[in-house]
C-alpha cells in the first residue's frame, strides 16, 4: 500500500502545482477579481465532488459531524493567513516557508497519536530545518518579518485540519463517503469565504482593504468566470482535494505534509515555464530561493526514503 500511496502523493502534488499556476494564468489572462475566482473554483470543485458521490443517495453523515465543519473553517483561516503573509514576502518565499508544516505535523502526530520518528529520518529533518533557516535569513527583516508569523499560523491550521482528516470516520470509510466529505468541506470553505467577505464589507466599509464589492459582483456575473471555475475546480481542485484526503488516510497527516513539501519548487518551475509562453508575468524568483528549495526537497527525499526503508524492515520482521 505504501508505494501506491507515495505515487498518489506525487500525482496530487503535481495537480496542486498545476492548479496554482493555472489560477495565476487565468487571473492574468482574464483579469478576474481574485477573490471571486477563488470562491467560484471552490463552489465548482465541491459541487463536482458531491455529484461524484451520488446525488440521488448522497451520504449526509459528513455534514452532521463537527469535525467536517472545523476542517472547512480551518481552510478559511489558512486562506486568509496565507494571503496576508503575501503582503510581507514574495509568493515564492511564502510558498517555501509553508514547508514548515512538515515539522509542525511531526510534532502534531506525536502529541495527538504518539507517533514517533524513525532515527533514520533525523538527518533529513535537520536538512529541511537548515533550508528554512537560510530562507528566513533572506527575508526582509529576517526573523522579525511578519510573513513568518502568518505562515506559522496558516500552516498550523493546515496541520490541525489534516490531523482531524486522518481519523475522520468518513475519510476512513468507502469512496462515496470520502467524496461526500471532501465535497462538503470544499463548499463549507466557500461559505466561510462569503462570511469573511461579508464581515469585511461591513466592518471595513470605505477601506481599500479586502475585495472591492463592485469588482466582485462584476466578475461573478461573467459566464467566462464559471467556465474557467468549472475547469479549474472540477478538473483540478476537486480531484486534488480528494487525493489529499486519501493520502492523509493512508500516510497520515505528517506523510501528506511531507509530500506537499515538493509543491513550492515544482510550482516555481511550472510558473517559469508558463512565463516563457507568455501565460503569466515573469516571476521574480531569486536564485537563492531556488537553492533553498533544492535543500528543502533534498531533506524531504531523505525522510521519505528513510520511512520506506523502515516500513520494509518492519514488514520483513513480521514476515
Amino acid at each position: 500500500m505504501l508505494p501506491s500511496a507515495v505515487i498518489l502523493a506525487g500525482v496530487v502534488v503535481v495537480a496542486w502545482s498545476v492548479l496554482t499556476v493555472s489560477i495565476r494564468a487565468t487571473l492574468y489572462g482574464f483579469a478576474f477579481e481574485p477573490w471571486s475566482l477563488a470562491l467560484a473554483v471552490q463552489i465548482c470543485g465541491g459541487a463536482v465532488l458531491l455529484f461524484a458521490a451520488g446525488i440521488r443517495s448522497l451520504p449526509l453523515e459528513p455534514i452532521r459531524r463537527w469535525a467536517t465543519w472545523v476542517i472547512g473553517g480551518l481552510r478559511v483561516v489558512t486562506t486568509c493567513a496565507f494571503t496576508t503573509a503575501l503582503l510581507h514576502a514574495s509568493a515564492g518565499q511564502v510558498s517555501l516557508l509553508t514547508t514548515i508544516n512538515v515539522l509542525i505535523a511531526m510534532v502534531g502526530v506525536f502529541v495527538v497519536f504518539r507517533r514517533r520518528r524513525h532515527l533514520g529520518e533525523v538527518p533529513g529533518i535537520l536538512i529541511m530545518i537548515a533550508g528554512l533557516i537560510l530562507l528566513v535569513d533572506h527575508l526582509d527583516g529576517g526573523w522579525s518579518n511578519m510573513a513568518i508569523r502568518f505562515v506559522i499560523f496558516s500552516e498550523t491550521s493546515v496541520v490541525i485540519a489534516s490531523l482531524l482528516a486522518e481519523r475522520h470516520p468518513d475519510n476512513l470509510g468507502n469512496r462515496r463517503q470520502r467524496l461526500a466529505l471532501t465535497g462538503f468541506v470544499t463548499l463549507l470553505s466557500a461559505l466561510g469565504l462569503l462570511v469573511v467577505w461579508g464581515g469585511a464589507t461591513v466592518l471595513l466599509a470605505g477601506s481599500t482593504v479586502g475585495p472591492d464589492t463592485t469588482a466582485v459582483m462584476a466578475t461573478l456575473s461573467s459566464p467566462w468566470l464559471w467556465i474557467m471555475a468549472f475547469l479549474l475546480g472540477g478538473v483540478l481542485r476537486g480531484p486534488a482535494t480528494y487525493g489529499a484526503f486519501v493520502i492523509t488516510a493512508k500516510l497520515g497527516a505528517d506523510g501528506y505534509m511531507l509530500g506537499m513539501a515538493a509543491m513550492p519548487p515544482l510550482a516555481m518551475g511550472l510558473e517559469l515555464l508558463a512565463a516563457h509562453f507568455g501565460l503569466v508575468p515573469a516571476p521574480k524568483s531569486a536564485l537563492a530561493d531556488l537553492g533553498v528549495a533544492a535543500i528543502v526537497i533534498a531533506g524531504g527525499i531523505w525522510v521519505v526514503v528513510a520511512q520506506v526503508r523502515a516500513r520494509r524492515q518492519a514488514m520483513a520482521r513480521r514476515g
